[in-house]
């Protein structure tokens, strides 16, 4: 069996990955930079609650997805990628530029419309970035292509947290996440020219403008697939629900809950990164190059537990009382810490074993006419759900209950859709 790494070394797969992997770097720098200098205090958010507005980000970020992806599934379909990739990347390079001005503004309301902006065109690439891979991957390197998207992806966020939570209380930071975004989005542009041409396979299609109209038209076609492929889409869009309730919160749950500062912030979000890319890569592993959903129940399983044991851990850890925050050697000194930290990385774990499968099934039962629209219809579920997890957390924590008590209700959801899985045979085969 090749090693999935080898991918990196071929020209069908590493420009995409490096487009992908650099605008998924700016999308979380800019959104990282934000919610610190929200959740830390360090800009004027009008009087609003820091966690309404971190799960308000969420949801202004996503929205365009909901409201997009149709159309941009029918554009993939209809044009060839790569043509529509240039396109979205050089728009990409626009908003970079005026994404600069948001940041030297210090007014939230225009941080948060460049932050819809960059939702809308990262809405636009979406479907192009996985139903590329069946036309420039072989079947049995579709596991390992989707793991080494999903790992840089992944890596991405995590390289795009670290820096954002380390240069944003910085009285420099501004200057510098100016320089690298516009640097990445240069750079996301030229690699965008090197992908190789992917032509249409639907061009007499026409274009629907109907917002509401797509997504009826797309979502028709996802139920005419056949071999669990729905099943699978909701699979995905559940992931996104759990690691966007999650991954959202960690700078509140960091210092309101734990009482910690931005650098144990930075080794939690490295920590669940880390754990999601790794626990896609392990795909390749157990499954060798096969394209089935047998352990998806059993991974929802470790995902519900160790959610739930992040809640119990978070309240034996003892917070400080002085007003002060604890550094990192505090943090994982205590035992309550350092088991926050392992059970993040392995529900991490459990989270990129779950995930990879069903995307592989989308993409290879699907069939090819209407795969990218098939594709942007699993995307606009993902934005629902992730929609969904940014309302949740802005009721609950609104109504009063703490980050921990959300974490933990989206875990015992958790454990009952990996109870519905084992049901399922329809992703098993």
């Amino acid at each position: 069996m090749a090693s999935q790494f080898a991918l990196l070394k071929t020209n069908r797969f590493l420009p995409i990955f490096v487009v992908q992997f650099l605008g998924a770097f700016n999308d979380n720098l800019l959104k990282t930079i934000l919610v610190v200098l929200i959740a830390y205090g360090l800009w004027d958010v009008d009087g609003w609650d820091p966690g309404v507005l971190v799960a308000v980000a969420t949801g202004l970020f996503i929205l365009p997805f909901a409201l997009f992806s149709p159309l941009a599934g029918t554009l993939s379909d209809k044009y060839d990628k790569t043509r529509v990739t240039k396109v979205i990347k050089l728009v990409e390079l626009i908003i970079a530029i005026v994404a600069v001005g948001a940041l030297y503004s210090n007014d939230i309301y225009f941080a948060f419309a460049v932050l819809l902006a960059l939702g809308v065109q990262s809405a636009f690439f979406s479907p192009i970035k996985f139903s590329i891979l069946p036309q420039h991957l072989k079947k049995e390197e579709l596991i390992g292509g989707n793991a080494l998207v999903t790992t840089g992806t992944y890596l991405a966020i995590l390289f795009g947290t670290i820096i954002g939570a380390i240069i944003a209380p910085m009285e420099t930071g501004k200057m510098i996440g100016a320089i690298i975004i516009l640097s990445m989005a240069l750079v996301g542009y030229l690699a965008a020219l090197r992908v190789p041409a992917a032509p249409a396979p639907e061009p007499e299609i026409a274009i629907n403008w109907n917002i509401l109209g797509k997504a009826v038209t797309v979502f028709k076609f996802a139920l005419a697939q056949k071999g669990g492929v729905v099943i699978a889409i909701l699979g995905v869009s559940f992931f996104y629900f759990v690691a966007a309730t999650f991954h959202a919160q960690f700078p509140n749950f960091t210092k309101q809950t734990l009482g910690a500062d931005n650098i144990v912030l930075t080794v939690f979000m490295v920590v669940f990164s880390v754990g999601v890319a790794f626990g896609g890569l392990l795909n390749h592993v157990f499954m060798k190059g096969q394209i089935h959903g047998r352990f998806v129940a059993i991974a929802c399983v470790f995902m519900g537990a160790f959610g739930i044991d992040i809640y119990f851990a978070a309240q034996a850890y003892p917070k400080p009382i002085d007003g002060t925050l604890h550094d990192l050697g505090t943090f994982v000194s205590n035992f309550h810490g350092s088991r926050l930290l392992i059970d993040t990385f392995l529900q991490a774990v459990a989270c990129g074993f779950f995930v990879i499968p069903l995307r592989a099934i989308v993409q290879d039962r699907t069939e090819k006419s209407v795969r990218s629209r098939v594709i942007s219809s699993s995307n606009m579920m993902d934005a629902v759900f992730i929609l969904c997890s940014a309302v949740l957390g802005t009721v609950l924590l609104g109504a009063g209950l703490a980050i921990e008590e959300l974490y933990l209700t989206v875990s015992i959801i958790t454990l009952g859709v990996a109870f519905a899985l084992f049901f399922v045979k329809s992703i098993k085969a």
